[in-house]
């Protein structure tokens, strides 16, 4: 028998409708520690953590903190690269937790919105073998850099 780590068990335990607010009230928990918070204070999710105060050691700690509550690996990255608990919950539930939080429709209807990406729209003739590669990355920085 696997025993799963604290953190990683509770979520499993706790209904799927509300995994979403657990795993939030664990992640808030850690950085208002950090941040030398009141069980009182309001953490705001979407405002920078390193704005708030936290160090980049602090990021780290929380990070392995992490890595130890739930049993799976966390790209230190993720904390760095989109400093606040929003985005770093939506990493956690779209790629560390995929498990434990299914991608499909939940029961009001409503999905985990998909990540927009940018497309590159290529034109006919570049398809059609008229033109280079080389032509169709010129146009695109034109483009890229003329805006």
């Amino acid at each position: 028998m696997t025993v799963n780590p604290p953190w990683y068990q509770q979520l499993a335990d706790t209904p799927l409708s509300e995994r979403a607010s657990v795993l939030e009230a664990l992640v808030v928990a850690e950085f208002k520690v950090w941040l030398l918070m009141g069980d009182s204070d309001v953490f705001p999710l979407d405002e920078s953590y390193f704005g708030l105060g936290l160090s980049s050691l602090g990021a780290t700690e929380i990070q392995q903190r992490l890595v130890a509550g739930l049993g799976r690996p966390i790209n230190a990255a993720s904390l760095f690269n989109n400093p606040t608990a929003a985005h770093l919950l939506t990493y956690l539930r779209t790629e560390v937790l995929v498990d434990l939080f299914p991608q499909t429709a939940s029961s009001s209807g409503s999905a985990t919105a998909p990540v927009e990406r940018d497309v590159v729209k290529v034109p006919a003739s570049y398809s059609d073998g008229h033109t280079s590669p080389k032509d169709l990355l010129n146009d695109m920085l034109k483009d890229l850099y003329s805006s």
